[in-house]
């Protein structure tokens, strides 16, 4: 797996919560999950999905929100 830092404007769509839990632990940890696309340079674009740290009270971002974002990138 590799793994790069982006930044850069992404528009946000398909929104879901979802809780987790560590292995061992009852602790819940929740995030929001996006749908958005990442394009290169050379005009080829890629779906992305983004997964960002939510408290359990937060509420989503809605459909085609624009965000500045720097994160970093896994790619299997």
């Amino acid at each position: 797996m590799s793994a790069i830092i982006i930044f850069g404007f992404f528009v946000l769509t398909n929104r879901d919560r979802v809780k987790t839990f560590r292995t061992g632990s009852s602790a819940a940890t929740y995030h929001c999950i996006y749908e958005t696309t990442i394009q290169c340079t050379s005009g080829v674009v890629f779906p992305m999905m983004l997964r960002i740290y939510s408290p359990f009270n937060d509420v989503a971002l809605p459909d085609n929100t624009m965000a500045f974002i720097s994160a970093k990138m896994a790619i299997p």
